[in-house]
């Protein structure tokens, strides 16, 4: 009995799995910017991959995973963040649209932040723009705060590709 209701359970779930893809996207983004710490202010390039889900129109989640260029970052060594936003999105015409992000993110240091720890995380924010090239395909240019924090900070001006199933 319980292997039939394991094989319906996994025969829904496959009729499902179309309908919960049309929100999932995922994309890449390069860019530059400043890493401060109190005594050091470095320009760096940066960059992450990220995933997201559109539960309607306007509203999405995303997971970003990035890091930062290791010869910029002796600050602190930094060698990973990871974000997790809510996103905020109003099309202007067909194809163009301007978003808001607002989350939070943890960053890995090979080095010991001044907390003590090598771990630092803080609320994070951003604006952007995303310009459709092609059917699900589209371009987009950001502004992201992703760590401010006296102990370090990371702010950049991202520019990407990202892909809607």
């Amino acid at each position: 009995m319980k292997l039939k209701n394991k094989l319906l359970l996994l025969s829904t779930s496959l009729f499902a799995l179309p309908t919960l893809a049309q929100g999932l996207y995922a994309g890449a983004s390069i860019g530059h910017g400043n890493q401060q710490n109190v005594v050091h202010d470095v320009s760096t390039a940066t960059g992450y991959l990220m995933a997201g889900y559109r539960f309607n129109e306007n509203i999405g989640a995303e997971y970003r995973f990035g890091g930062v260029n290791t010869n910029d970052s002796y600050i602190n060594d930094l060698r990973s963040y990871n974000s997790l936003y809510v996103r905020g999105s109003y099309e202007i015409d067909p194809g163009f649209e301007v978003y808001g992000l607002v989350g939070f993110t943890q960053a890995r240091g090979g080095n010991y932040f001044s907390n003590g720890s090598r771990t630092t995380s803080s609320p994070s924010f951003g604006l952007g723009a995303r310009f459709e090239i092609a059917e699900d395909l589209g371009l987009n240019a950001e502004y992201v705060s992703v760590i401010s924090k006296r102990e370090y900070s990371l702010s950049a001006v991202y520019f990407g590709i990202d892909y809607r199933f």
